[in-house]
């Protein structure tokens, strides 16, 4: 692991990436800078997002015990968050990166009933295992509605996408979010590795067996490396109608310019004993050889600052689909394009109801 935790905040890093994806994900940019305060260090960062997570977690049981179930569910919401936030940077302090994770999961299943339409919590058969998720249906459905795949990446999780899954509801879509080898609840259990595709394909013949999902409109958004792993997907899984590749990639080739805390999450989610064998674990994760066979729509959002997967690697996957790509690049955008995260994510959820 690198000695990245030790070193200060930077508050330009913390302004530039890590408010805005806070603030995408669903939580508030006061928490971030409270944390700023806090934490001189990011080894001072788990513990102090940690604290702000207990506080919303007092207040969602205050607010569930007087009846406000919807403020009780967001409070929830913002727990898990923080909790994730805590955890995201912990490598070298892995029991205490399972102990957060941990309370993170138990958060988002005390908000998950209490939404409205509720989250549903489902175990997706897969290989000799099951894989977790959340279902959110949308209200007054009159027959089979389409459904939306939320794949995570590298230091995301299901739980992550919440702002997602209400905008999808909102325009009558279905979305299921889970997690896949080496994510969130999933680790160490079953590590990041060759075939993650396999489980996106998993996670689609569940959700086509449910009777309020039309199994013909099913489409697939995955954030940062799920982006790779969406059109990997795409291509051996033909009804898969529709993708969108959110910060995605056409391969690792960046690997030597990542920051060290990337890096760092790649050793622990494929729980690789250094970045070499990190590397050789995940040989596949190319779209070399398959995105040939990918024939449904592809939308590819990216930004131009993108510190973690350059902005060529967006355009070469526009490239290669001429004929049903769309890119959307954003020129001051940075990973996953947070710092403008009302515009993309709205356009990526628009874009998916149209296409499905």
């Amino acid at each position: 692991m690198s000695d990245d935790q030790s070193r200060p905040l930077d508050d330009e890093e913390v302004l530039r990436y890590w408010i805005p994806r806070l603030v995408a994900d669903g939580g508030d940019p006061n928490d971030a800078l409270a944390v700023r305060n806090r934490a001189a260090t990011w080894d001072a960062w788990p513990d102090a997002w940690a604290e702000l997570g207990d506080g919303y977690i007092a207040m969602g049981q205050d607010r569930l015990a007087l009846g406000h179930q919807a403020s009780a569910a967001a409070a929830y919401v913002r727990a898990a968050i923080c909790y994730h936030f805590a955890q995201v940077v912990a490598f070298h302090l892995p029991e205490l990166k399972t102990e957060l994770q941990g309370r993170k999961v138990a958060a988002f299943r005390e908000a998950a009933p209490l939404m409205s339409p509720p989250a549903e919590r489902l175990d997706i058969p897969f290989g000799d295992a099951n894989l977790p998720g959340y279902l959110r249906l949308p209200a007054g459905r009159d027959g089979p509605v389409p459904c939306i795949l939320l794949v995570p990446g590298l230091d995301s999780t299901k739980e992550d996408f919440a702002t997602i899954m209400e905008m999808a509801v909102q325009r009558g879509l279905a979305a299921f979010a889970f997690d896949g080898p080496g994510q969130g609840e999933v680790h160490p259990r079953i590590l990041l590795g060759q075939n993650y595709e396999a489980c996106i394909v998993a996670a689609h013949e569940a959700m086509a067996a449910r009777p309020e999902i039309d199994a013909e409109r099913i489409g697939t958004l995955g954030r940062s490396l799920g982006g790779i792993y969406v059109v990997k997907a795409a291509a051996v899984e033909p009804r898969i109608k529709a993708t969108v590749v959110f910060g995605g990639a056409w391969d690792l080739g960046d690997w030597p310019a990542m920051p060290p805390l990337i890096r760092d999450g790649f050793v622990y989610a494929t729980g690789a004993d250094d970045e070499d064998d990190a590397l050789a674990r995940l040989s596949d994760v190319t779209l070399d050889g398959c995105i040939s066979a990918v024939t449904s729509p592809v939308l590819v959002v990216h930004g131009r600052n993108d510190a973690i997967f350059k902005a060529h690697q967006a355009e070469r996957i526009a490239a290669a689909l001429p004929g049903n790509a769309t890119l959307w690049m954003d020129e001051d955008g940075v990973h996953c394009c947070h710092n403008h995260a009302f515009e993309y994510r709205t356009g990526m959820v628009d874009w998916l109801d149209r296409t499905l």
